[in-house]
């Protein structure tokens, strides 16, 4: 007996607003008793990527699948390209940005794993006047670029 997966795919795929990027789950922290957390982000066209920011309980790790980003690792810009990697470890300053019009896919890596999903959801319908306390919620502390 074959086991249909249309069903699970659409159920760990997020979508984030409407510039049509998304953020699959490829493996929730439940699957990895707490290890990680792994996530595909494929970014729209029009997508930008986050402010420089950082987290207290978790390190990310991205790797580029597809396309270029820029990877901010709290002191300087540098691009990425395809197979391209960048960690920053918990409370570590970081940030990306796409300013190419073109899409880009990323491998995010979140370590120990945290559960993302929901923050992922709601930022697509969150009210401009609630994102403050979001990402305070999710552990996303936004800096500026010269901290």
């Amino acid at each position: 007996m074959t086991q249909d997966t249309t069903q699970q795919t659409d159920d760990r795929l997020i979508h984030l607003g409407a510039s049509g990027s998304t953020i699959e789950v490829l493996a929730s922290v439940g699957e990895t008793d707490g290890a990680l957390s792994l996530y595909r982000w494929r970014l729209a066209p029009t997508s930008r990527g986050p402010a420089p920011h950082f987290h207290t309980t978790f390190g990310e790790t991205f790797v580029v699948e597809d396309g270029e980003v820029d990877y901010f690792d709290g002191t300087a810009w540098r691009t990425l390209r395809a197979g391209g990697m960048a960690h920053s470890p918990r409370g570590t300053v970081h940030g990306l940005r796409k300013e190419r019009d073109e899409p880009a896919t990323l491998l995010m890596v979140l370590s120990p794993g945290v559960r993302r999903e929901d923050y992922f959801a709601q930022l697509a319908t969150v009210r401009e006047a609630d994102m403050d306390r979001l990402h305070e919620a999710h552990d996303n502390h936004f800096v500026d670029e010269d901290r």
